[in-house]
């Protein structure tokens, strides 16, 4: 089953308002942080404004390089221990 196309780009337009946060957040540059993660500062850029459709390994990286859950980067949640 296909997810209606409005779902999905609603769901990249949250993810990459979510990495634009932490990724201020944490002092990075869009340069910067595509540095860390050994992509281009475009790649970046486009993710956070939900253009990209980054994979799960992406996805995982960032929350690595961020020090954050991905499920922040995904949905917005925090989890505390």
């Amino acid at each position: 089953m296909n997810m209606p196309e409005v779902k999905r780009i609603q769901y990249q337009y949250e993810f990459g308002r979510n990495l634009y946060r932490c990724r201020k957040k944490r002092g990075f540059t869009q340069e910067s942080l595509g540095k860390h993660m050994g992509v281009s500062r475009t790649y970046i850029n486009q993710l956070e404004r939900g253009r990209g459709n980054p994979t799960l390994q992406v996805v995982m990286k960032l929350a690595n390089v961020l020090n954050i859950d991905a499920a922040f980067l995904l949905f917005g949640i925090r989890y505390k221990d």
